[in-house]
């Protein structure tokens, strides 16, 4: 069940604007602007410009720990425009959901990045492990579950069909309409997967669901190329429990701009 997507004013920075940036507009903003950091790279445009900070973050890109697999710099962005939560894979832990939940329910940022990268080691040693059963010690085990969101679990007798099959994992391991037999999951991919996976579970969370439903908030997903630093975004669209009839989000003028 959603619950307010609202907290006491006293914990928002003064300041603070109150009507968000719209999220389509953030969304593009991200796109653009490693479009401009790439070309940057490459000696192609032009130099970066006012380094001067931010007045507020507009974006919150939810990476990988690992070197290299989330940065600011990325975008391209003046330092404080865009907030960085770095976990392993990433995963959707508590501190990493409570982290989630602050930048969009307190700074109010507008878009929600979800960003593996290419050759993640993270995500195989979690998908290993997970396909394998194998037990970890400590908080391990609950963080294979969320780094390996896009893996199928291990598989398991099925008395029905005499045999081993995968147990169905939701838009990963499809079962097709003739013969009831489990798809094979994406091939060539899996970091996608996993995006996919985190992707679809921030936007269930029952404190952001009345502002993803809305329109007010997106949560994007999107692919790391770390040797060029290009990211290629997966396509915006709904997921299937998304309200079809939802009225589109009314966007008010606000004097003061986010990432500016």
């Amino acid at each position: 069940m959603a619950v307010p997507a609202s907290v006491p004013e006293w914990l928002r920075p003064v300041g603070l604007p109150v009507h968000r940036m719209p999220s389509a507009q953030a969304l593009q903003r991200l796109k653009a602007g490693n479009e401009r950091y790439c070309k940057q790279r490459a000696g192609e445009g032009a130099p970066p410009g006012d380094a001067a900070p931010a007045q507020f973050p507009f974006a919150l890109v939810v990476g990988c720990l690992e070197p290299g697999a989330a940065a600011e710099e990325f975008f391209a962005e003046r330092p404080g425009a865009i907030l960085c939560l770095r976990t392993a894979g990433p995963s959707l832990g508590a501190d990493a959901v409570a982290g989630i939940e602050y930048a969009v329910l307190v700074q109010n940022v507008a878009v929600v990045l979800v960003l593996a990268h290419r050759g993640c080691a993270a995500v195989e040693t979690a998908r290993v492990a997970r396909q394998a059963g194998v037990a970890l010690p400590g908080s391990l085990d609950g963080w294979v579950r969320s780094a390996a969101a896009g893996t199928p679990p291990p598989t398991s007798a099925d008395p029905g069909r005499g045999g081993l099959v995968p147990r169905p994992v939701a838009a990963l391991v499809p079962v097709a309409a003739a013969g009831g037999q489990a798809a094979p999951p994406t091939a060539g991919e899996p970091v996608e997967a996993h995006v996919r996976a985190l992707r679809a579970d921030l936007r269930r969370a029952d404190s952001l669901l009345t502002l993803t439903r809305s329109g007010k908030v997106k949560i994007a997903g999107g692919v790391l190329d770390r040797d060029s630093g290009a990211i290629d975004f997966l396509p915006d669209e709904p997921d299937p429990f998304d309200l079809a009839d939802e009225p589109a989000a009314v966007v008010r003028p606000d004097p003061t701009r986010y990432g500016s």
